[in-house]
């Protein structure tokens, strides 16, 4: 994993690939930037941090249209946010990202999940490259 050598591009031109073949996609960023789904969405999306930091983390309180949003073609995009890039582990994040999708019956409907991992890991376990 190394930062800008064209993850988040490979991952959204796959979303879309993958959506062209009538598949019901999912694309995930996991980066502070919320960059990810740029591309399939045209602009920067709130982050699922952001959005469980205005109801003060009661995800109970949220529906998937606080933090799902369509992209090219259907794709379903979220962006989990996180620690600015190398001050922490994004682990928490996608951990919450992942819980909110499952308690929302997100995944149950999805085809393909596609995660886009974030270049500036600090904790060794989250990705490799």
């Amino acid at each position: 994993g190394k930062g800008g050598i064209g993850k988040s591009t490979t991952s959204s031109n796959l979303s879309a690939a993958f959506s062209k073949l009538g598949k019901n996609v999912l694309q995930i960023g996991c980066d502070p930037k919320h960059d990810s789904t740029f591309t399939l969405t045209g602009r920067l999306v709130p982050t699922v941090i952001d959005t469980l930091k205005e109801v003060d983390f009661h995800a109970e309180e949220l529906r998937p249209e606080d933090f799902v949003y369509e992209g090219y073609n259907g794709v379903k995009c979220v962006e989990a946010g996180g620690p600015p890039a190398g001050t922490g582990c994004g682990g928490y994040v996608v951990g919450q990202t992942v819980k909110l999708l499952k308690q929302n019956h997100m995944l149950d409907n999805t085809d393909v999940v596609i995660f886009d991992v974030l270049g500036d890991v600090v904790c060794g376990g989250f990705a490799m490259p």
